[in-house]
C-alpha cells in the first residue's frame, strides 16, 4: 500500500509541476458522494489542467471515505466495516457557449474495505480482515463556475474491478494559485 500511495503522489507532483499555468489553475475542494453498495461518503479532490495533453484535458483525483453503515450484529458478535477510495484519471471538457461544461471521465479506481469482528475469544485468534482491489473508472458530468471563486462539480461514474458499484459524486472546487 505504501508502493501504491509513493506511485499516487509522484505522479500527482509530476502533474502538477507540468506547467505553470496548470499551477495556477490547480482546483481543489470537498466533495460528497453516494456509491451504491458502500452508501454515503465524504472526501476531497482535484482537478489541474493537462494542457500538454489537450486543452480540453484535465487531470483529477479525490479520496473518498464511505460510511456503509452501523455494522452488524450475531448473537455476541458485531462486525464493522471501513471503507474508502482513491480514484484518478483524465476529463475531456466538451466545449459549449453556456456557463455549464459537461465532461466525460475515464481513469483508475482504488477501493480498500475492511471488517473488524468483536465478540467472544476474538482476542485470541485474528478474526480481522481487509481487501484492497484496483479497477477502472468511466463516467461523465458536469462542471460550472459558481462566482468568481468557486467550482462546482457533478458527476456519475462507473466502476469496472476495484470498488464495483456505481457512484454519484457532487463537489465545491476553490482555484488555487
Amino acid at each position: 500500500m505504501k508502493r501504491l500511495m509513493g506511485t499516487l503522489l509522484l505522479a500527482a507532483a509530476l502533474a502538477f509541476g507540468a506547467s505553470s499555468e496548470a499551477q495556477a489553475q490547480f482546483t481543489f475542494g470537498p466533495k460528497a458522494a453516494f456509491h451504491d453498495d458502500a452508501d454515503l461518503g465524504v472526501g476531497v479532490f482535484f482537478m489541474t489542467p493537462a494542457e500538454s495533453i489537450n486543452e480540453n484535458v484535465s487531470i483529477w483525483g479525490n479520496f473518498l471515505y464511505f460510511f456503509p453503515g452501523e455494522g452488524t450484529s450475531a448473537g455476541a458478535f458485531s462486525a464493522d466495516l471501513t471503507y474508502f477510495e482513491i480514484n484518478g484519471g483524465l476529463m475531456y471538457d466538451f466545449v459549449t457557449e453556456g456557463s455549464i461544461t459537461p465532461f466525460v471521465s475515464a481513469g483508475l479506481n482504488v477501493a480498500r474495505a475492511s471488517v473488524d469482528v468483536d465478540g467472544p475469544g476474538t482476542d485470541l485468534i485474528d478474526v480481522d480482515s481487509s481487501n484492497t482491489d484496483i479497477g477502472l473508472n468511466v463516467g461523465g458530468g458536469i462542471k460550472t463556475m459558481l462566482g468568481d471563486s468557486l467550482t462546482g462539480l457533478a458527476q456519475a461514474r462507473l466502476e469496472l474491478g476495484g470498488g464495483e458499484g456505481f457512484v454519484i459524486e457532487a463537489g465545491l472546487g476553490f482555484p488555487m494559485g
